[in-house]
């Protein structure tokens, strides 16, 4: 009986240790690759500020940029090792998360103040331009909507205080795209990002979510019509159609 009992305990054992070899060498790739990993069990500590995911001997500790549900690729820290492993995100990079004057990607555009709860990547594919009247977005469309919010976000651009501001409008066939700005104080820069992903008659390559950096902002008249612009250097006739120039929508 006592052999049995070994031998069960011994197969049960063999069973386990395949498990955690063959998981810990799928999981291992995944989160090389940027990817979650897939045979373990998520647990969210208290803050919602880092995720602990425990495998077969093996865990992943996982540091969010915005929330636990963001996509897994926002993270702004993570590291795999075994059970015993400890991991703790450099101190200067939580401070330089909050402090720092350099936005180079999405995660740093939404990790500021104002922006921290505003990730558009989290929006649904359904999102509508109802949804973003709602969400008090500068709507542009047949009517304008919360249109106080651009003279807000431009009053504190003269002022060099730190603005953010969402623009919702719909293309010709009436797809959202939706746009962000946001002055920077700390840069003194403005930087944009801008959702073509509902964009149904566009190329399969342009429906993005992209960020660029602009130096000033401010309204620019061409061919009689007045324009809401972003750009580098003085515009002139020659380069408004330029990347120097970013259009964010007709005023009049």
């Amino acid at each position: 009986m006592k052999k049995k009992i070994c031998i069960g305990v011994g197969i049960l054992l063999m069973i386990l240790i395949v498990a955690g070899i063959v998981t810990n060498y799928i999981d291992s790739g995944r989160v090389a690759t940027g990817h979650e990993p897939k045979y373990c069990i998520k647990i969210v500590n208290n803050d919602g500020s880092k995720v602990t995911y425990w495998g077969l001997g093996y865990k992943v500790i996982r540091y969010v940029g915005v929330s636990p549900n963001e996509p897994y690729e926002s993270n702004i820290g993570v590291k795999m090792g075994n059970w015993f492993m400890k991991y703790k995100l450099p101190i200067d990079s939580e401070f330089n998360k909050e402090n720092s004057s350099n936005i180079s990607n999405l995660n740093d555009f939404y990790n500021t103040e104002l922006t921290k709860n505003r990730d558009i990547r989290n929006l649904s594919k359904e999102y509508t331009s109802f949804d973003a009247q709602k969400d008090n977005c500068f709507v542009i469309g047949a009517m304008v909507h919360n249109d106080n919010l651009y003279s807000e976000f431009m009053e504190n651009y003269k002022n060099k205080k730190t603005a953010f501001i969402r623009v919702a409008q719909n293309t010709v066939e009436g797809d959202l795209i939706l746009t962000d700005i946001l002055y920077y104080e700390k840069s003194d820069k403005l930087y944009i990002v801008t959702d073509n992903t509902r964009d149904k008659f566009s190329a399969e390559t342009d429906r993005i979510i992209e960020l660029k950096e602009f130096n000033y902002t401010s309204e620019y008249k061409n061919n009689n019509h007045l324009y809401w612009v972003l750009y580098n250097e003085d515009i002139t006739e020659e380069n408004f159609k330029t990347d120097n120039v970013f259009v964010i929508t007709t005023i009049n």
